[in-house]
This record gives structure tokens, C-alpha cells and sequence, in this order.
């Protein structure tokens, strides 16, 4: 099988999203697949809707399925059913996260829906990471109208090098409770709501580590820094900026809880990765956070926003270090129980297989 992958930019982006665009593309070459990687410039959003690419002269003339990052949609949106009618391919849309459904002005969210809602109607098949993610889909789509498709949920096994604990170290029975935040610094992934929870705890009690990019908002790491700043906690919060895999294990390994209060995750490979180390996850109620963690049992789901919900968490935490084992230890055996990378990759290739094969039989 000849797969083409077209997407923004450049594969090695360390997003959430192309981790496991990268995933999958090793997952098809290990199968025997070739994978043809097709790249187009990253341009503003609304010019996107208006720029005609050539697409088909990109790919190759022996290409049997083409999968679309669902994040070039405002690039092919208009121009699908044209690519389609030129090559006869069936196009499958990879799906991460819709941006109709992101934190955003009403207005954008009601233009986006209506772009998505066509650009679910003009592609063939849907790879979707969630349940969450199809719930959107089925939201976004006119009745009748959504493309077959399958949930392939993204895998935290990320550490090739790294072995998984037999069992979960026992955090000491004192001293500051050691969090970690990674995603990159921007407004959605909530960093300043657990900034305003450990306001309210005392400075002793915690220490934050936050490792991810801290360029993509820079009005809103400036109001990061400047509460840092302000509330006196340069002593307790680290802003580590972005790690590579070998540096992020370590923190992995040394911190207590994983902190992550986004209001638009569609899945969260983080949250997978942290429960590989042992570590209680807290998410939020919005996004496909429930997906992973179980509240109460291997960490913990607020309504997104509510700080102070989250400071109480973390003091419970700080206190009951029994309990901190006891999350720690399901956390574990919670990764034990996901699916793998392998798993993603075959359930993907069926997939696309039996696409190509109804394609063939309507031919």
C-alpha cells in the first residue's frame, strides 16, 4: 500500500499532533507501507480558504490512499472534491482536535463549524483520536452525512529507553508536593488557572516544573511571568521551556502529580505518559480527559477553570500521601491496560485497507 500523508510544515513539529502523525507513519513503513509525506506552507488561516493547491500534482501518480492532517482543512476544504474527480484516491482526514470546538469568540466558532462541517463532507473517511473527537464529528456533520471512519486513540509508550516501574516508588512522607506541568504555554492548556490554585496553597507545600514551548502566546506568558513575579513564586515554579523525550522522563520520574487543566483536549498523550511513571493525572471535565483518567481512581477531573476546586485537590494530596501512592499505583496499572503504538498503527492500516477495498468495489 502507497500512502500519502499531507500535513503543514514539517513532520518533526514536537506537538501532541504530529507525535502521532510521526507515530503513524512508522507504525505503515514497519507494516511494509511506503509513505509519501506531503508538505504545504503554514499560512494564515482565512487566506488558507482561498489558496488553490495543486495537490494533485504533488502526489504520486501510484498513490492508493491519501490522509489529510484534518489541521490543512482550510487548505483543501474547497478543493477536495476537484482532487478526488482528478485521481479517483479515497481521502481520509486525520483528526486531532476540531477548532470549531476550541475556546474562542462565538463568531469564529460559528464560521469554523461551518467550514468543518464541509470538509467532514468532502473527504471519504475519518481517523479520529477520541470518542470526544467523534461526538464532534457527529455534532459537526449534516445528518446523515458522516464518513465512515474509526477511533484510534493515540499510546504514552513515547519512552523507548525507559522501563516501566514494577511497582510505584512511594512518595516521601514529607516535603513539597513536586507537579509537573508539559504542553505548550498557551491560554487553553490552563497553566495560569493552576497558577491561581497554588496561590492559595502555602509556598512550602509544592513545587512546578513546566516543560513546553514558551513562544506561541507571548502576551500570555508575559501574564504568566508577571503572576510568577508578582506572588513572589520564583522559588517554586520552574519554567523549563521544551525538553526532548530523555529530559522529559526524568521529570516524569521525579515529580509527584501531572497538572494539565486544559479546556481543549480532544485526547492528551500526556496524560498516557504520565501514568507510565506512576503519576496521578489531574485533567479537566471538558475534551477527552475522561477518556484516561478515572476521577478519584487514578487521578482527579475539575470543571475547567475552577481553581480553587483544583487547590483543594492539591492539598488533600500534599496531606494523604496514601492516597498519593494509591492513585499512583492505578495510574500505573491504568498504562498498563492502553493500548500501544503497534495497536493504534494496525487498527489505522485496516482501516485504510478496507477503505481502499470499497473504493475499488464502487470502481
Amino acid at each position: 500500500m502507497r500512502v500519502g500523508l499531507l500535513i503543514y510544515g514539517d513532520l518533526d513539529s514536537r506537538s501532541g499532533g504530529y507525535l502521532y502523525d510521526r507515530r503513524l507513519v512508522a507504525s505503515l513503513q514497519q507494516q511494509g507501507d511506503t509513505v509519501d509525506i506531503i508538505s504545504l506552507p503554514h499560512g494564515p488561516y482565512w487566506r488558507e480558504l482561498f489558496n488553490r493547491h495543486d495537490i494533485a500534482s504533488l502526489i504520486h501518480p501510484d498513490l492508493d490512499i491519501l490522509i489529510q492532517d484534518e489541521l490543512v482543512h482550510p487548505s483543501v476544504v474547497r478543493t477536495n472534491p476537484l482532487l478526488k474527480q482528478q485521481t479517483g484516491i479515497p481521502i481520509v482526514g486525520l483528526v486531532h482536535l476540531f477548532a470549531s470546538f476550541a475556546n474562542q469568540p462565538v463568531y469564529k466558532r460559528w464560521l469554523y463549524r461551518r467550514i468543518e462541517r464541509r470538509y467532514i463532507e468532502s473527504v471519504d473517511g475519518l481517523i479520529l483520536n477520541s470518542h470526544n473527537s467523534l461526538n464532534q464529528a457527529r455534532a459537526l456533520a449534516a445528518a446523515d452525512r458522516l464518513p465512515p471512519y474509526v477511533i484510534a486513540v493515540p499510546a504514552g509508550d513515547n519512552f523507548a529507553d525507559v522501563s516501566t516501574p514494577e511497582a510505584n516508588t512511594p512518595p516521601p512522607s514529607s516535603g513539597p508536593l513536586k507537579l509537573l506541568y508539559a504542553g505548550n504555554v498557551i491560554r487553553q492548556k490552563g497553566l495560569h488557572v493552576l497558577l491561581q490554585a497554588l496561590r492559595q496553597l502555602p509556598e512550602r507545600d509544592f513545587q512546578l516544573t513546566v516543560a513546553g514551548r514558551l513562544d506561541m502566546e507571548p502576551a500570555y506568558i508575559n501574564s504568566i511571568r508577571a503572576t510568577i513575579q508578582q506572588r513572589r513564586l520564583q522559588d517554586q515554579v520552574t519554567l523549563a521551556g521544551p525538553l526532548n523525550s530523555e529530559q522529559l522522563a526524568r521529570l516524569y520520574q521525579s515529580h509527584h502529580v501531572f497538572v494539565l487543566p486544559s479546556v481543549n483536549e480532544a485526547y492528551g498523550i500526556v496524560y498516557v505518559e504520565a501514568q507510565q511513571f506512576g503519576l496521578p493525572a489531574i485533567g479537566t471535565t471538558a475534551g477527552g480527559a475522561g477518556e484516561i483518567i478515572t476521577d478519584g481512581h487514578n487521578g482527579y477531573l475539575i470543571r475547567p477553570g475552577d481553581s480553587t476546586a483544583l487547590a483543594r485537590l492539591l492539598q488533600t494530596l500534599h496531606n494523604d500521601r496514601e492516597l498519593l501512592q494509591n492513585l499512583g499505583n492505578n495510574a500505573l496499572q491504568a498504562y498498563r491496560h492502553h493500548p500501544v503504538w503497534e495497536d493504534t498503527g494496525r487498527t489505522i492500516r485496516t482501516f485504510l485497507l478496507d477503505l481502499i477495498s470499497r473504493k475499488g468495489d464502487k470502481n
